[in-house]
């Protein structure tokens, strides 16, 4: 029989399943019964079933199609660190002539492995599951923007811990001690991380780690907002403030010139990826610019020597941020 003659029907007949198992395994053979995944696997080869591309895989051809998942969230579509991610990869496969699938995992796992020739996951959040589906598959794999050290999968991180321990540090040779902290959405490492940066910092200089210092703001310019009318309503408000990104930094900014609070004379702020809007305003903010587009690139290089060597290599590569200073810091000066 004609391979461009064989239907779905044909293959679940010879398989003696049921069209939607079929269908199930084109989408997810990981859904499928393992008896009945081998079963459809040996029908697919048998038949040379073309009308999806997972039977090129099955003969062990390539695709040159690596895919991107990242994991969801409000705002997703405007933020800097997912564009420059998203950017970072697809001008790095360009140039290697590989294609790119974006899938972007909100609360169900639809990936279909069978499109691609391996995968790059940008963070790991509430995907965990997927992460270890794809692995158990054996589909070649990376992890960038986090570290993955429970699992055998190699990934590309930046040294978060490191970034919000210089910048805090940075803070205190200025003499500042009382040092605010907007942290991010403390669900993702790369929060946890600056969070407790900026607590060893303090702890290594001496300073008290003060709770009503932190505010949980979630990567969002109006929850940091709302953190810094209870930070300033207080009598002894923070001198300085470490933002863990730039977009709460950048609310930092506005509250203080809403507040006719001078900066950096009155108040010094400090964000962290380094995001074209800290250049755009009148203060040049100070931030802790990370290697997005590096880790990306990197990224790409790991996997696609996965997908040629055949072979699992784990690697783990940490990065290091870079601490810039702009004219949003100055040295504390008692009133």
């Amino acid at each position: 029989m004609s391979s461009s003659k064989v239907t779905i029907n044909e293959v679940a007949r010879q398989a003696g399943v049921s069209i939607a198992t079929v269908s199930r395994f084109l989408s997810n053979p990981f859904s499928v019964k393992e008896k009945n995944r081998k079963k459809l696997e040996k029908v697919i080869k048998k038949l040379h079933y073309q009308p999806f591309v997972y039977a090129r895989k099955l003969a062990g051809g390539k695709l040159g199609v690596y895919g991107l998942i990242i994991p969801g969230y409000e705002g997703i579509f405007n933020s800097f660190y997912a564009l420059e991610l998203i950017k970072g990869v697809g001008f790095s496969l360009e140039r290697k002539n590989i294609d790119l699938y974006l899938h972007i995992f909100w609360t169900k796992d639809r990936f279909n492995i069978s499109l691609v020739d391996g995968v790059i996951f940008a963070d790991v959040i509430a995907n965990q599951e997927q992460l270890k589906r794809i692995l158990k598959e054996k589909l070649p794999c990376v992890v960038i923007n986090k570290k993955v050290e429970e699992l055998d999968v190699s990934f590309v991180a930046v040294d978060n811990f490191r970034g919000a321990y210089q910048a805090t540090e940075y803070l205190i040779t200025q003499r500042h001690k009382r040092i605010a902290h907007l942290a991010g959405d403390l669900r993702v490492q790369c929060a946890q991380e600056r969070i407790e940066g900026y607590k060893s910092a303090l702890i290594e200089n001496k300073i008290k780690v003060s709770d009503k210092y932190i505010k949980v703001a979630n990567f969002s310019y109006l929850e940091a907002r709302r953190c810094l009318e209870e930070l300033f309503d207080t009598s002894s408000p923070p001198t300085a403030v470490f933002a863990a990104s730039d977009e709460m930094a950048e609310e930092v900014l506005n509250f203080a010139n809403r507040y006719k609070i001078k900066i950096p004379e009155q108040l010094s702020v400090i964000g962290f990826d380094d995001n074209p809007l800290c250049i755009q305003g009148e203060i040049k903010l100070s931030t802790v610019r990370q290697p997005l587009k590096e880790m990306a690139s990197l990224g790409v290089d790991v996997l696609k020597e996965q997908i040629e060597k055949k072979k699992e290599n784990i690697k783990r590569l940490v990065l290091s941020p870079q601490l810039i200073i702009r004219e949003s810091v100055a040295p504390f000066k008692r009133s």
